[in-house]
C-alpha cells in the first residue's frame, strides 16, 4: 500500500510539472504562430496601385496581398529589401516614408508606377 501511495504521488508530481512545461511552450508557440497581422490587399494595373498607399506603426507585423488585375506588376521595396509578385510578409522595423515600386515590365507607364509605405 505504501508504494501505491508513493507511485501515486509520483505520478502527480510529474503531471504537473509537465502541464507547467507543455504550457510555456505552447503559450510562446501560439504568440510566435499568431501574432496580430495588419493585412493589406493592394490592387494593381496598368498604371497603378489601389490603394496606392499604405500606413501602419513600428513593430507591425504586415502582410500585402497583390492582385494584379491585368498582368503581372508585384511590389519592390528597395529601401527594406522586399519584393514579391503576390504577397509581401514583414515587420516594419524602420520609421520613414517607403516608395514601392512595380516589379516586372508592365509597358510603357511602368516606370511610373510607385506607390508609398509610410511607418510611423
Amino acid at each position: 500500500m505504501k508504494k501505491y501511495i508513493i507511485a501515486i504521488t509520483i505520478i502527480i508530481i510529474l503531471a504537473i510539472f509537465g502541464i507547467f512545461i507543455v504550457k510555456s511552450i505552447t503559450g510562446n508557440s501560439i504568440k510566435e504562430l499568431n501574432p496580430e497581422i495588419k493585412e493589406f490587399t493592394v490592387k494593381a494595373f496598368k498604371f497603378g496601385y489601389s490603394p496606392d498607399t499604405i500606413t501602419v506603426n513600428k513593430g507591425d507585423k504586415v502582410k500585402i496581398i497583390i492582385n494584379n488585375t491585368d498582368v503581372l506588376h508585384g511590389i519592390r521595396i528597395p529601401d527594406l529589401g522586399l519584393r514579391d509578385n503576390e504577397i509581401l510578409e514583414f515587420t516594419a522595423n524602420k520609421t520613414g516614408e517607403f516608395t514601392w515600386y512595380c516589379t516586372n515590365m508592365c509597358g510603357e507607364g511602368h516606370k511610373a508606377m510607385s506607390g508609398k509605405l509610410i511607418v510611423k
